[in-house]
């Protein structure tokens, strides 16, 4: 007990020594205790159980632990970072629909990716080379990055089109994209240079197939419906999330055409076509660039930060039911105050570790708008897979800048996806407003608990 007499926060404390465990007795002045809980928690993290003075009563797990996230959690979950530099694609074939003037993809950001094949093929598509300016070139839209026979090689590739009459979607930035088994779907986004120009709330559906002799695509566009009469399809939009759980999508927020920033909450189902409205979230303002995460092993799904005129960090629950579609639970989500506030990251849920990933982002907004580059992170946020409440805030090398770590660099407006254990991410924007710059690596991130 002496040695933390020196913190005035503690009027009281008491030290009892059983066969088992420390106990101590705190005075109720939570209001100072929260002053230097961390540093009072860096020692007394390991107590087993704390007594409140006057009552005596034990607690079977120690609040010091539970203060003490930073430097008590970053041991639990460990991240493999690796950068992947596939085979670049071959330039020599002649097909007009796969002839590229690049052996890899440009350097991008806004743009989607998504993952199939059990793990062995890599969907990019879309996104922007010069600010909000949507990449055009047909040989540059869509790539593919395979793994070469079950190796850790792989090789960009970009597809032959098979669509009949060579349909494809318009070229679009900030739009929403998610796999559900082997097929793509993508909506939205926008074809202009202004947020509102050219907006559009289409979907499209990308089949790939493999065989010896080549890689071919197919689009499809989906004349979708909604599931109520009464109701409109989602408003075009832009800078939008979608996730999928089993045979649906769910799809949050965005800059909309004429509502301005959203908070509304859709659901596709990919085997009707339909669209259905779950309402707007009574706890969240409007925002583009947020995070969507699958909750509780796909019984929830959590909306996390994003850029609601500013920078965020709240966060707030839906519920899903089979019987009437769900409802938004009364109150926002908590744990979330850990996490510096952010968007425009690239985020997955892992369910075989019961935890959620959020990497990067932008935390300091430019001051040109999406024309420039504001500030923007390279740490890890670990959060609860079932409750979505931030675990651990991880930094490179622990934080200790002088150890070298294979990491990736700062940056946000790029994408991530997900399959079993490991997050892939591609590109985005680093730099800042005097030097915006716009990147095409490609990392693996293998999340161990």
């Amino acid at each position: 007990a002496s040695s933390i007499a020196k913190y005035d926060c503690v009027d009281s404390l008491l030290s009892l020594q059983s066969q088992h465990h420390n106990a101590f007795a705190l005075s109720q002045n939570f209001v100072l205790w929260n002053r230097r809980r961390r540093s009072i928690a860096a020692y007394y993290c390991s107590s087993a159980a704390i007594l409140s003075l006057g009552r005596y009563t034990a607690a079977t797990t120690s609040p010091l632990s539970s203060l003490a996230t930073s430097h008590q959690h970053r041991k639990m979950t460990k991240l493999n970072f690796q950068q992947i530099i596939p085979t670049p694609h071959s330039t020599t074939t002649t097909n007009a629909n796969t002839a590229s003037s690049s052996s890899t993809p440009l350097p991008r950001s806004s743009h989607g990716l998504s993952i199939i094949h059990n793990g062995s093929l890599l969907v990019l598509y879309g996104g922007e080379h010069i600010a909000r300016t949507p990449i055009h070139d047909p040989s540059q839209v869509l790539w593919l990055a395979k793994r070469i026979n079950g190796t850790e090689s792989w090789q960009w590739i970009v597809p032959t089109i098979t669509t009949n009459n060579a349909i494809m979607p318009p070229s679009r930035v900030a739009h929403a994209q998610a796999a559900v088994g082997n097929t793509i779907y993508i909506f939205g986004g926008r074809n202009g240079i202004e947020m509102g120009e050219n907006a559009m709330n289409d979907m499209w559906m990308l089949t790939v197939h493999e065989d010896a002799a080549a890689t071919t695509a197919k689009w499809t566009q989906i004349n979708a419906s909604s599931d109520d009469t009464t109701s409109v399809l989602p408003e075009a939009r832009s800078f939008h999330k979608m996730i999928a759980i089993g045979s649906n999508l769910y799809m949050f927020g965005g800059c909309g055409a004429r509502s301005g920033r959203l908070n509304d909450l859709w659901k596709f189902d990919t085997l009707t076509h339909k669209w259905t409205n779950l309402g707007v979230s009574h706890v969240l303002r409007g925002r583009g660039g947020p995070n969507i995460l699958s909750l509780a092993h796909d019984k929830k799904i959590g909306i996390v930060g994003g850029f609601a005129g500013e920078e965020t960090n709240d966060g707030h629950v839906y519920s899903i039911s089979s019987s009437d579609g769900g409802s938004w639970e009364e109150e926002g989500m908590k744990g979330l105050e850990e996490m510096r506030p952010r968007s425009v990251c690239c985020f997955a849920s892992l369910p075989m570790v019961n935890k959620c990933v959020i990497f990067g982002g932008e935390v300091d907004p430019s001051q040109k708008g999406h024309e420039g580059a504001g500030g923007f992170e390279r740490d890890v946020v670990i959060l609860d897979g079932t409750s979505g409440s931030v675990l651990e805030n991880i930094k490179p090398s622990g934080g200790n800048e002088d150890e070298e770590e294979e990491w990736p660099g700062n940056r946000g407006w790029a994408d991530a996806t997900v399959h079993e254990d490991t997050m892939y991410i591609f590109g985005g924007l680093a730099g800042d407003d005097a030097s915006p710059i716009r990147l095409n690596d490609l990392w693996q991130c293998k999340v161990s608990p």
